[in-house]
């Protein structure tokens, strides 16, 4: 929650989920976990959640209101 934010509305250098599709962060989270998208941190936690963990994860910050 440090560089997204507990809303997905981020501050300072972190990048915002808040307003992305559940489609766009899931292929987003499971191109960190496959290696296919590099970042400083994201490709390593992505490789600590199952797919499906991933998916619930996009789905979450995709209804944030």
């Amino acid at each position: 929650m440090a560089c997204h934010g507990t809303d997905g509305k981020a501050e300072g250098v972190g990048l915002s989920l808040y307003g992305r599709t559940s489609q766009d962060l899931t292929d987003t989270l499971l191109a960190y976990k496959s290696g296919k998208k590099t970042g400083t941190i994201m490709d390593q936690h992505a490789k600590g959640y199952s797919d499906d963990e991933l998916k619930r994860i996009a789905l979450y910050f995709s209804q944030i209101k």
